[in-house]
């Protein structure tokens, strides 16, 4: 049984009903993981909220990652709190609806509880930080054994790719310290401040917030990928379009809708310009269409057509692209579209090669 079918066969939805701030909590945890990701070389897509809160989809491994949180007045885990099974909860145990994702054969992935709770171990030891199942006391691990042999009623349980993780981060309060790993990591990875910090961590939020909150059937692996994941290709370009370096044609076309005097048109413009700052780097119809006006502007250049000025290569697109959109944009979010690339053309960020 390869990956894709291994995961397949897995129930699905295995994080039941959670609060919100829970789900921030997760949806923040998993920014972390991707930027821990984006410091390596691997290519990967990150899955929220289908078979597991979190999970890393790579080449020839997977990852999941359930998280918990606790308040400083709860108990510490143990590992009776963690094998117990909930009368009302049918999907088992906490350790259960982790293990189950490798009941099946072939089963070897990694597997992990995420906590900013520490575990006691009998004995009141106290482990925090990071540490595999399988290096517990042997008293401990023969209970976890026993237990998921029980609730999942198999012969065998490997330990060897449980981890336990003890999270440093805060994760009662935990957009403060992705924001700050956030700018820490985007020097590390680009060499450069990163331009508009806030905004960028918006649009990484809310773009993996819908892909989260994807509830509809998907019935192949690769559109669970697509409908519920974020690829290493789609953060690149998050981060590239955020970089101090890169010319996004973002300010200028700002600047030129503070010069309008049509005070009308530019509150309409000002509205699209804060929409696309969003929707571009992650809306595929908007970068393939802005692949094709590109294309066109380069091709009046090289054949030597007189472009004019800014309104008049505004009037030359809207003739020819304006009807080529989909339903779904309105004409204030196309010109803007326009006037976004006409300043990234004039920058000379459109290469005849790459387009």
């Amino acid at each position: 049984m390869d990956l894709k079918e291994q995961y397949m066969s897995m129930p699905y939805d295995l994080s039941g009903s959670r609060s919100k701030n829970r789900f921030r909590v997760e949806l923040l945890w998993g920014i972390d993981k991707i930027l821990e990701l984006m410091e390596s070389d691997k290519a990967f897509t990150m899955v929220f909220d289908y078979v597991c809160d979190i999970e890393v989809h790579m080449e020839d491994e997977l990852e999941f990652y359930q998280i918990k949180t606790h308040s400083k007045s709860q108990s510490a885990y143990t590992t009776a709190s963690l094998t117990k099974k909930e009368k009302k909860n049918s999907q088992g145990s906490i350790l259960g609806k982790l293990f189950v994702l490798n009941a099946n054969e072939g089963g070897n992935n990694l597997i992990a509880i995420v906590s900013n709770s520490p575990y006691k171990m009998t004995g009141n030891d106290i482990y925090n930080g990071i540490h595999c199942f399988n290096d517990f006391p042997e008293a401990e691990k023969q209970k976890i054994v026993e237990a998921i042999k029980s609730e999942l009623k198999v012969e065998d349980v490997d330990l060897s790719t449980a981890y336990y993780i003890c999270t440093s981060m805060d994760l009662e309060n935990p957009q403060e310290a992705i924001t700050g790993k956030l700018v820490l990591s985007f020097k590390k990875l680009r060499g450069c401040e990163v331009e508009r910090p806030a905004t960028l961590y918006s649009l990484i939020y809310d773009q993996i917030s819908e892909k989260a909150c994807y509830e509809l059937a998907i019935g192949s692996y690769e559109e669970i990928l697509k409908k519920k994941g974020i690829t290493r290709e789609e953060m690149d370009y998050l981060l590239d379009c955020h970089s101090q370096s890169a010319k996004t044609g973002i300010d200028q076309t700002s600047n030129y809708i503070d010069s309008l005097a049509d005070l009308v048109a530019k509150k309409k413009y000002k509205k699209a310009l804060a929409k696309l700052v969003k929707s571009m780097p992650v809306d595929k119809v908007l970068q393939n269409k802005e692949k094709e006006v590109a294309s066109y502007l380069v091709n009046l250049e090289s054949r030597g057509d007189f472009l004019g000025n800014v309104e008049d290569m505004i009037d030359t697109l809207t003739t020819t692209f304006h009807d080529t959109f989909p339903i779904g944009y309105d004409n204030a979010e196309k010109t803007v579209f326009y006037i976004i690339i006409i300043n990234k053309f004039t920058e000379g960020v459109y290469d005849e090669d790459d387009i």
